[in-house]
């Protein structure tokens, strides 16, 4: 009886083996690593292309030429998270350099890097007719500028008036560097620049002031980046 149990053991263990789902003797794939939010890389700025350089040929001689290179701007959320608020990462690299062989002795000079800020719109105050907005029941008096009736679906008796200006240009310089010699450099990395009350589109673009002077004269030339709309 022993003698014929031990093949069909066998027999029996060979047809299971055969028989087993393919997903049985599959290994388990393991969990896919997940990052803390906290460890992801911050998103990089948005390169974008430089103008073309400025340049100066002096009376007695000199060229004067401020370029740009390795530009960058990229808009970011505002710290006061208004609607009328425009904030901006930007990078950029800035170099103007004196050559030529000109007839007066070089006194040194400057190079002054920043932003223009174009706004279209400007917001200017928020007022209103009525004294009083009710909130379920409760009058609160009302304070100019005040966003209570939007967050808490207050009732207001008459409309908000909010006036606007027409756009103006905000210049913000960034570095000034006073220099000796034929050249100097700027270089501006992840500075971040900010534009209140402005409830049109923007538009920004950098500039260059590069000065360069003499025994008795001053000659000036600019450089002004490409303008994008944000």
């Amino acid at each position: 009886m022993l003698r014929l149990l031990g093949p069909l053991l066998l027999v029996f263990l060979l047809a299971t083996t055969a028989t087993a789902p393919q997903s049985l003797a599959q290994p388990v794939p393991a969990d896919p690593v997940i990052q803390p939010a906290g460890n992801a890389a911050p998103p990089l700025a948005a390169p974008i292309a430089s103008a073309q350089p400025g340049n100066l040929t002096t009376p007695d001689g000199w060229v004067l030429n401020v370029v740009a290179r390795s530009e960058s701007v990229e808009p970011v959320q505002s710290l006061t998270n208004s609607p009328w608020s425009r904030e901006y990462r930007v990078d950029g690299s800035f170099e103007g350099t004196v050559t030529g062989s000109g007839t007066t002795q070089l006194t040194g000079g400057t190079l002054e890097a920043g932003y223009q800020i174009g706004c279209g719109i400007l917001q200017d105050t928020i007022s209103s007719n009525t004294s009083v907005i009710g909130l379920g029941g409760i009058s609160i008096p009302f304070i100019s500028g005040s966003i209570l009736p939007f967050v808490f679906g207050g009732q207001v008796g008459n409309e908000i008036e909010i006036d606007l200006l027409p756009g103006e240009v905000n210049v913000v310089p960034v570095g000034k560097k006073s220099f000796e010699g034929t050249t100097t450099h700027i270089n501006i990395t992840g500075f971040r620049i900010r534009v209140d009350g402005c409830a049109g589109q923007s538009f920004i673009r950098s500039y260059a002031t590069f000065t360069s002077s003499t025994d008795d004269t001053e000659d000036i030339v600019t450089y002004l980046g490409v303008t994008r709309a944000i």
